[in-house]
């Protein structure tokens, strides 16, 4: 799971407010959210004061990769650009950075990978290669960092955030044929991760993130129930989406509108529409129960909305369908 961190630089958050049913969501980021999501680093990675000050222009780039993963957790009664309660971002690293995570890990891995990035010397996956290495099963995912305001997990409102950021975790890592999960924290962080399923890596001692990781192997000797043995589940995608529909429909998963999808994809409506038509009729194609099931066929006048809403569930069931696949 993503671990618990209080924000750098240290802030005074606004308090969560008492009471049941308050407002908290996850989703994916947009663009609009890059500018607040800056005040949401760990405190305890290190980012020298050029990388730090670029982190949004690299954000920029990297948003809408295949291979890149940001989710926000907002309280929506909050102001508008204040909302934001939780950031994490997570990257399918290249074969170099995977080996040197399995061999000689650098600490603050998170902010060595952003470096290697902004000079040129590494990306994440794009479409191809993520399709490649998740048919061949070889996918190695890196936490580069989470960090959330309120952190006592004696507050309600802080178990609300958590179980957000576990199905934020499940969407940003599942439905990959993964070889490695691997995520730094510090001092008590990593009780935390071992909690969540992960095993420790390294013993750098007091004041240095440790590495945890789990890999395929481990997770198969694992029962099911961790949030991180369950990333590793995995099926073929059968679907056959294109790119373009799959970085629309994972907007769609988590509960964008179309307007919001379509100016975060830089498309017109009139386009997204015909995005969802070809969506439905690939899922008809190859899974036609999904629609024409006893008692799934909706009534005329409601057939698109209630096929998307079949559709949307059955995806955040089967996320290997927003995956690439070779």
């Amino acid at each position: 799971m993503y671990q618990i961190d209080l924000p750098h630089p240290p802030t005074t958050p606004l308090p969560l407010n008492a009471g049941p049913g308050r407002p908290i969501r996850g989703r994916p980021a947009r663009h609009a959210d890059l500018a607040e999501c800056r005040g949401l680093l760990p405190g305890w990675l290190v980012l020298d004061a050029e990388l730090r000050a670029k982190l949004p222009l690299l954000w920029t780039r990297l948003l809408g990769q295949p291979g890149f993963s940001v989710d926000v957790i907002e309280d929506l009664s909050r102001p508008p650009g204040q909302r934001l309660v939780g950031l994490g971002m997570t990257v399918a690293l290249d074969a170099l950075w995977q080996d040197r995570m399995r061999e000689n890990p650098p600490p603050h891995a998170g902010a060595v990978w952003y470096r290697d990035f902004m000079d040129g010397r590494t990306a994440p996956l794009d479409d191809k290669a993520l399709g490649r290495a998740n048919t061949s099963g070889r996918v190695g995912m890196l936490v580069l960092h989470y960090a959330q305001q309120a952190i006592d997990p004696a507050d309600p409102q802080v178990q609300q955030v958590l179980m957000t950021a576990m199905q934020l975790f499940r969407g940003a890592h599942g439905g990959l044929q993964l070889r490695d999960v691997w995520q730094e924290a510090l001092a008590e962080g990593g009780d935390y991760l071992l909690g969540m399923g992960f095993r420790r890596r390294t013993d750098r001692g007091p004041g240095q993130p440790d590495l945890f990781g789990l890999g395929r192997d481990e997770a198969q000797r694992m029962f099911p129930g961790s949030p991180v043995r369950d990333v590793f589940q995995f099926v073929q995608p059968v679907m056959g989406l294109t790119a373009a529909e799959r970085r629309a429909l994972r907007l769609a998963v988590g509960e964008l509108t179309d307007e919001e999808i379509a100016e975060e994809i830089g498309v017109s409506l009139h386009t997204l529409k015909k995005v969802w038509r070809s969506v439905c009729q690939r899922a008809a194609d190859a899974l036609p129960d999904m629609f024409a099931a006893a008692g799934n066929e909706p009534a005329e006048g409601t057939r698109g909305p209630e096929k998307r809403r079949y559709l949307l569930q059955y995806l955040r069931q089967h996320p290997e369908e927003l995956r690439p696949w070779a």
